[in-house]
């Protein structure tokens, strides 16, 4: 060994300056925080158009309410949630002008402007119907056997066979449009159609609430069924941050604190 090597060795043993490896190595960056993100989502209800209507806000807004702010929350966002008619909420996520929809079924239409986050809920299309057209109606085809519409919410996905359908002539006259789900409800209250698309869920909810509609209207089949996600505006929320809502939801799908909320309101993951 070197005399410089062995005078250096003597100094730091005579002045007990030994230092460890890692005192040694250049010091960490520290991991930056994330910067701080605002979103603004999107439920198809409204306390105000609810209470006009003259129904109960469902159950399944403060549902919707609770997932929304689980996401945000690990994501490290602050929420602002805000209720609007379905087409219309579509096409401000399209435009950028809100962040966060939920119940969002995948086409290929939508991924040009809706950037999907992650699934949340197994939805089931069934057609409610009034139940002394249940012998006569087995399939969507039958539909045009009926005396009345069936309520539909515009813009929804409800599979392939109802996209074709719904664009033959024959049967444009049995679809009642509605805006929203207290908007479909209201017109089956009122009795301007002998049914209705629903979520089974959704069914089961409203049934629940409304029994004397319950008595009257049953499932009569099965149309569709298909994962629906959450979704973030590709116009209104950057990249980055669309990632980070990603990651977290990837973080708490399935975990204690998501089963929890689903087990409050009574419905289930798988």
């Amino acid at each position: 060994m070197k005399p410089a090597n062995w005078c250096m060795l003597w100094v730091c043993l005579a002045f007990g300056a030994a230092v460890s490896a890692e005192e040694l190595l250049p010091a960490k960056a520290a991991t930056p925080e994330p910067a701080p993100c605002h979103l603004v989502a999107h439920l198809n209800e409204s306390k105000e158009l609810t209470a006009a209507a003259g129904l109960q806000l469902p159950r399944w807004y403060d549902l919707h309410h609770r997932l929304l702010k689980l996401l945000t929350d690990k994501a490290g966002c602050s929420l602002e949630v805000v209720g609007s008619p379905w087409p219309r909420s579509l096409a401000l996520l399209r435009d950028g002008k809100i962040d966060l929809m939920l119940t969002m079924s995948y086409t290929l239409e939508r991924e040009l402007y809706a950037d999907f986050i992650g699934p949340h809920y197994l939805e089931e299309t069934v057609l409610v119907l009034d139940k002394q057209y249940l012998p006569k109606v087995k399939k969507l085809s039958d539909i045009l056997m009926l005396p009345g519409a069936v309520g539909v919410l515009r813009d929804a996905w409800y599979g392939d066979e109802f996209a074709k359908a719904s664009l033959e002539t024959e049967f444009q006259p049995f679809l009642q449009y509605a805006n929203s789900l207290t908007q479909k409800l209201n017109l089956l209250q009122k009795e301007r159609v002998v049914g209705m698309l629903e979520d089974k869920t959704q069914y089961l909810e409203w049934s629940r609430t409304y029994p004397d509609l319950a008595a009257r209207y049953k499932i009569a089949f099965r149309l569709h069924s298909n994962p629906v996600y959450i979704v973030a505006s590709r116009k209104g929320v950057p990249f980055a941050v669309r990632e980070r809502l990603k990651h977290a939801w990837y973080q708490v799908y399935g975990g204690p604190e998501h089963r929890a909320i689903l087990n409050e309101f009574g419905w289930v993951l798988e």
